[in-house]
């Protein structure tokens, strides 16, 4: 549970690392995305997902240094059928279920017009905790993940 268990409190390359462990036991293909520490790549049958993850533990706000990184990952790796997102952890201190929501509204905005969603780490921890149990209906979810064009990524009854 231990290397799972960093997806809700670690951050930065810890968290990144967290983050592919979870993608690879849902049984999808990851790598790093080459120069980048914190950078995930997944792949699915229609595209991959290009995961920048957050360095640090804070809110995203829209001058964030996050953002910059997520929206050179679009400008500088993404291909026509990739989909970006930005993983955070915020507020790790607190429990999951009592943690906002981890980006202000401003920085949300500017994600949705570039279409890059954005994936707290918590959710990520609930689709490797739904894969233990229904592996097919967590990859089904990481499938929604890819065609959502922007936005918060909130699946729903995981």
């Amino acid at each position: 549970m231990d290397p799972f268990g960093r997806l809700l409190w670690a951050s930065g390359p810890q968290l990144a690392e967290a983050v592919h462990d979870a993608f690879q036991a849902l049984k999808f293909e990851t790598a790093v995305l080459p120069g980048s520490d914190t950078a995930v790549v997944v792949t699915l049958e229609a595209g991959r997902v290009l995961c920048h993850v957050a360095q640090t533990a804070e809110v995203i706000k829209k001058k964030s240094p996050e953002l910059t990184h997520a929206f050179q990952i679009l400008h500088e790796s993404a291909e026509d059928h990739d989909r970006v997102v930005l993983v955070a952890n915020s507020d790790p201190s607190t429990p999951p279920a009592d943690r906002v929501e981890g980006i202000e509204p401003d920085a949300l905005t500017l994600l949705r017009r570039i279409g890059t969603n954005f994936l707290s780490s918590a959710t990520v921890f609930r689709l490797w905790r739904l894969s233990l149990h229904d592996q097919e209906r967590a990859r089904g979810y990481v499938t929604r993940l890819h065609a959502q064009d922007g936005g918060i990524f909130l699946p729903t009854a995981i």
